[in-house]
């Protein structure tokens, strides 16, 4: 807790103080040097470059009687980490010609798009601005009112949907409330998370390392253990998040790399083996006696401190309104201290739940018998559940399918489906066993036929073998066809040839828990199909964390999968609809009437 205090602290104190978009960028439009131009500039702020090629000059209003001839400028474009930059306020000349009569005092209007970065590591939203200067119709010259402005600063264009969007309103509560409303605030957000699937898989980490410690655990100690790897879940969540906010960079999805997937998903198996009494996890004897030395049982804790963390970032959460809110308000602010204790206290409202599960694990300790190796036995199975959830991130449907048909069979021979019922009676609690674990092994084989013929469902596992009419209904109707792609490059050309039409853009990563629920539950729903298929669907992968997915992640400011973005028939993001984490089907069905 003290190296997290003084590493927000210090961050806040001695990091980068980022400018607000409206006084790092600040358009001007003025008359040019002779009749029938126009300037336009973009006043940086210090510190502040632009992109290039993200900058664009164009005529707001085709139909106005003006024509735009001719766009020049003289700034001068440096290199910036191989992308050409304005690093001083880029300076347009805009040459117009009339295509019709015009009124004596006529308006031209300029539509100017950019997008730029803080040099110290702050990469601001795509920004819009519409500018207009008053000018004489036929000699397209200054006009002859003294009260027109010759230099006119102009506000940004608000889209058509203004309202502010579910992880802004998030963000104000940071920046307009008291400490302890954040607090409180993002607390009781960490507890509406608890509940949802992303959390789960934590709970049989934290049962077996508490059991994992071995006899004589009370509950107190269990309390003190959880409490622990809690807090430490929290420290990294925490750290991760600020991290994210202050220079765009996922830590959570750079852990999700295959050979790092696949190293915990191996300590999960090797957990799960000392379950089942394979061996005993222990640190060596002559580290036990070390650690004596200098203050009792620190191993277990600084094991249990590890496991924690990296849960946190390799297991950890998905991302979510408020999460997301909270990394708005340190991007947008660089109020690292601030932005971190709302992070924290999300953590520690996520952690209750693992908190009670942890203590509870440890309550049952004192009690050993055989109903307590039963116990572990079902926790060591949780394990390798863990662990090929886990491997399911990298490897094919099918080959994952095979590994959970395997861990049916297993779970079946053990519970003696496969063994004569001898001199038990019916109805007996062993009967009752070898019925159940018979089903599940009739479910596994199921699994391991269905994988090895190319099945990639769970709960459909033999879908292979049904007619080809049939297979093809499941298949296509599954829920709405998407456009997959990886870059800005490709989504920037899906709307421009879509103009006239709404775009939904989901952002999706096979790491990520919610974007599964997604695509099995909401947008399979029929109710849901029905409103989509008024939308071009876009699918954006960011599974590989490369640097196409962190440029299009940047560019619209999106922290982590799952995020739904709508685009206008302008080819406009509708900000104030942008939908963060998981919802329903109703929700989202009522979400999608509501969009503009």
């Amino acid at each position: 807790m003290r190296f997290l205090s003084l590493f927000l602290f210090s961050v806040a104190l001695f990091g980068v103080g980022f400018l607000e978009p409206e006084e790092a960028f600040k358009p001007k439009i003025a008359l040019g040097d002779t009749n029938g131009s126009i300037k336009v500039e973009i006043v940086l702020g210090d510190n502040i470059y632009l992109y290039k090629d993200k900058v664009k000059v164009e005529d707001a209003d085709f139909n106005d009687g003006i024509d735009f001839t001719n766009i020049t400028t003289t700034t001068k474009v440096v290199d910036h980490e191989g992308e050409g930059v304005y690093e001083e306020s880029p300076l347009f000349t805009i040459d117009l010609k009339r295509n019709k009569e015009l009124s004596n005092v006529h308006n031209v209007q300029v539509k100017l798009s950019y997008q730029g970065c803080s040099s110290a590591g702050l990469c601001y939203e795509p920004q819009e601005s519409v500018l207009d200067i008053p000018i004489e119709g036929n000699t397209l010259a200054l006009v002859t009112n003294m009260n027109a402005p010759a230099v006119q600063e102009v506000k940004k264009e608000t889209p058509p949907s203004n309202d502010s969007s579910e992880t802004d309103k998030i963000a104000n509560v940071i920046s307009g409330g008291s400490i302890w409303v954040i607090i409180l605030s993002f607390f009781g957000f960490g507890l509406l998370l608890a509940l949802t699937p992303c959390v789960f898989p934590m709970i049989p980490i934290i049962s077996s390392v508490i059991m994992a410690q071995g006899k004589g655990m009370g509950a107190k100690r269990a309390f003190f253990l959880s409490l622990v790897y809690v807090l430490s879940m929290a420290v990294a969540y925490t750290i991760a998040g600020v991290l994210a906010g202050l220079f765009g960079a996922n830590l959570q999805a750079a852990f999700q790399t295959p050979w790092i997937v696949t190293a915990f998903a191996l300590v999960f198996v090797l957990l799960a083996l000392s379950m089942f009494d394979v061996y005993e996890l222990q640190i060596p004897h002559f580290l036990q006696s070390r650690l004596t030395k200098i203050g009792g049982q620190r191993g277990g804790i600084i094991g249990i401190a590890i496991m924690g963390f990296l849960s946190a970032l390799i297991v950890g959460p998905c991302v979510a309104a408020p999460l997301a809110g909270a990394l708005i308000y340190i991007g947008q602010t660089g109020d690292a201290l601030l932005g971190g204790i709302a992070l924290f206290s999300l953590s520690i409202g996520m952690g209750i739940p693992l908190l009670i599960v942890g203590t509870t694990s440890g309550k049952f300790m004192p009690k050993p018998g055989m109903w307590m190796d039963v116990i572990k036995a079902i926790f060591g199975v949780m394990l390798l559940g863990i662990a090929i959830w886990m491997m399911g991130r990298i490897l094919e449907e099918n080959t994952t399918l095979l590994l959970w048909g395997g861990l049916a069979i297993f779970v079946a021979v053990n519970a003696g489906a496969l063994e004569p019922l001898g001199a038990h009676p019916a109805w007996s609690s062993r009967s009752n066993v070898k019925a159940l674990g018979f089903l599940i092994l009739l479910y596994g084989i199921s699994l391991l036929v269905g994988g090895m013929v190319g099945a990639k469902s769970l709960l459909h596992p033999l879908d292979p073998f049904l007619s080809t009419k049939l297979e093809a209904s499941t298949s296509t109707n599954l829920h709405n066809k998407f456009e997959k792609i990886t870059s800005i490059e490709e989504l920037d050309a899906i709307l421009a040839e879509n103009k006239g039409k709404k775009v939904l853009v989901d952002f999706y990563a096979d790491w990520c828990v919610a974007c599964k629920e997604y695509e099995e539950k909401t947008f399979s729903n029929e109710a849901v199909k029905t409103v989509m298929d008024q939308y071009v669907l876009v699918q954006v992968d960011v599974t590989a964390n490369d640097e196409a997915s962190k440029s299009i992640t940047k560019q619209y400011g999106i922290f982590g999968p799952p995020a739904i973005l709508f685009f206008n028939e302008k080819g406009l993001q509708n900000k104030g609809d942008t939908i963060i984490g998981f919802k329903e089907p109703k929700e989202f069905l009522d979400h999608l009437n509501t969009v503009h």
